[in-house]
């Protein structure tokens, strides 16, 4: 199996995990591409962008070997004629959430060519038992950067609520410590600050965009938002913050679903089932024409 510079997350830890399950791994650039394919072809190539999947059908067109697309969010600037090739032309587009297999869906991607597979977390490092961050009385509410404007303007007026902005610096001692963790985002986000809250058995007030409307399950692990309105998160998060029992049922079934869907064993496992079916499927012969003559 082939990767190239990471991109997607799936590119910065799932090469680990696929060693882990005793599968060879090695990550190629762009330049000599190839040649790297021709001197050593590997049983599938998984490109971790756009253009990196363009880069490898090219270099596998006169070969058996599938090339498998990852992506992340597919925003507008993307070029959407690169997407229907590669779309089209790969063994298999993975996408985070079924709104981005919805996105490939209307640009001409045939449904059948796609596959979800989520970002994945570390359950063993994220979990409920560990360390827990100092804190004071206040209750604690951890924010994701992009979406903090509105919760600070939500809570404004709850000064017995602290707002903690941690930036890349989230760690599974600090996650513990909070009431809950709130993920709002302006754009599609691919749920990772939820899933580290889920997995550390911390409840999550989600607007459901990108992949945090398949993390999130209203009602279960959490609780959606569904507009960008101070007033309406401020009363969710009150009612929330008042019901302790409410915010250890959620954050029991969040570790479930976590380790049932999201661990990163489950993603790897996920990801080499679809290798052997992309080659499968490229190795199998065309099927013979069929002669209407009535002869």
């Amino acid at each position: 199996m082939s990767a190239e510079h990471p991109r997607h997350p799936h590119a910065d830890e799932l090469p680990r995990r696929l060693i882990a399950l005793g599968h060879r791994v090695t990550r190629l650039g762009h330049s000599g591409l190839g040649r790297e394919l021709a001197t050593d072809p590997p049983d599938v190539v998984h490109a971790h962008s756009w253009l990196s999947g363009l880069a490898a059908l090219s270099a596998a067109q006169h070969t058996d070997i599938p090339v498998v697309q990852t992506c992340d969010g597919l925003d507008a600037s993307e070029h959407r004629l690169v997407k229907r090739v590669v779309g089209r032309t790969a063994a298999r587009i993975v996408v985070a959430c079924q709104d981005d297999a919805a996105e490939l869906v209307s640009s001409g991607v045939r449904r059948s060519r796609i596959a979800v597979v989520p970002v994945g977390v570390d359950t063993k490092v994220f979990s409920p038992e560990g360390p827990v961050a100092r804190r004071s009385e206040r209750h604690r509410v951890i924010v994701a950067d992009d979406g903090a404007d509105l919760v600070r303007a939500a809570l404004r007026g709850a000064p017995e609520t602290e707002v903690l902005v941690p930036g890349d610096r989230v760690t599974p001692e600090l996650l513990r410590s909070a009431d809950a963790v709130v993920c709002v985002p302006r754009r599609d986000s691919l749920g990772r600050l939820a899933l580290a809250a889920m997995a550390c058995g911390v409840p999550v007030v989600a607007q459901p965009v990108g992949a945090l409307a398949d993390v999130v399950v209203d009602g279960i692990t959490g609780v959606h938002v569904p507009t960008r309105d101070p007033r309406f998160l401020a009363q969710v998060l009150r009612n929330l913050l008042a019901d302790p029992v409410r915010r250890c049922t959620l954050g029991v079934a969040g570790r479930d679903r976590v380790e049932c869907r999201y661990s990163w064993e489950r993603v790897a496992e996920e990801m080499v089932r679809i290798y052997a079916r992309s080659s499968v499927q490229c190795a199998a012969p065309p099927l013979p024409a069929t002669d209407h003559s009535g002869q």
